[in-house]
């Protein structure tokens, strides 16, 4: 009889011990959807905060895999966010982030974090016209350039002046080059444009140098820079210094070139 109540017993066990497992399953999906809803809200409210940006500005998280391993772990793998028309100094703009290793609790270091600003005309020329003497009614984009279209008064008479400028990163600035150089239609060099329309050609003959420190967080380094399409993307390498130093949150100034 004793081994028959024995056996009787272990199915209850069993059942036990199924229940058990899941109610720890429920909670454990729970707890995921807890950490889904509530991480991409605190990232979002951090960057807000420490960035000084518009309390309504929306911004999509996304963290690939289950959430609540990573947070146990202290670090996310992987994080990416999207937000459009973000507002820095009166610039504005839509980007992309890309963090590898994002530590979960502060005080550590990611393995990586780029970011990817990207500029329609209107925004590019809002970021030109605070260069003194720069021309930014005759800004176009043509890519993979910037192009330049304006006139010159020659003895009374209007010529045409067209200039490609190839846009690149140079020690944290942007540098627009003129590659190409049109005088009423015709290519002329840097030298001939300078002959011919004397001190009128100045600086279209010559680099533009665009500092862009004093709109943007000094954790910012502008790494690259492309034309496609009818925007300008600009390539940005993130210190994690952001993450805790409030100077590195705050613009960076263009009299240090940070």
């Amino acid at each position: 009889m004793a081994t028959v109540t024995g056996a009787r017993r272990r199915p209850r066990r069993w059942i036990a011990v199924v229940v058990v497992l899941a109610v720890v399953a429920v909670l454990l999906v729970a707890a995921e959807v807890a950490a889904r809803a509530i991480v991409p809200q605190v990232v979002r409210s951090q960057i807000v905060t420490n960035l000084g940006l518009a309390q309504d500005q929306e911004i999509d998280v996304r963290i690939p895999g289950l959430v609540l391993p990573q947070l146990i772990v202290g670090s996310i793998p992987q994080m990416d966010l999207t937000a459009d028309d973000v507002e820095v100094q009166g610039v504005s703009g839509d980007v992309r982030v890309d963090i590898q290793d994002a530590p979960v609790w502060g005080g550590g270091d990611w393995s990586s974090a780029k970011a990817v600003v990207d500029l329609d005309e209107n925004q590019l020329r809002a970021v030109l016209g605070r260069v003194d003497g720069f021309p930014v009614d005759a800004v176009t984009l043509r890519p993979p350039e910037v192009a330049l279209d304006t006139e010159f008064s020659v003895f009374g008479v209007s010529v045409p002046l067209g200039v490609q400028l190839s846009a690149s990163a140079e020690d944290g600035d942007l540098v627009l080059s003129p590659t190409q150089l049109r005088l009423g239609g015709v290519d002329v060099s840097a030298d001939a444009l300078r002959q011919q329309v004397g001190p009128l050609a100045g600086s279209f003959a010559e680099n533009w140098r665009v500092c862009l420190a004093q709109y943007l967080p000094r954790a910012l380094t502008l790494t690259g820079v492309t034309i496609e399409g009818r925007h300008v993307s600009a390539s940005f390498d993130i210190d994690s210094a952001i993450l805790r130093d409030k100077g590195a949150q705050e613009p960076g100034s263009c009299a240090d070139g940070r």
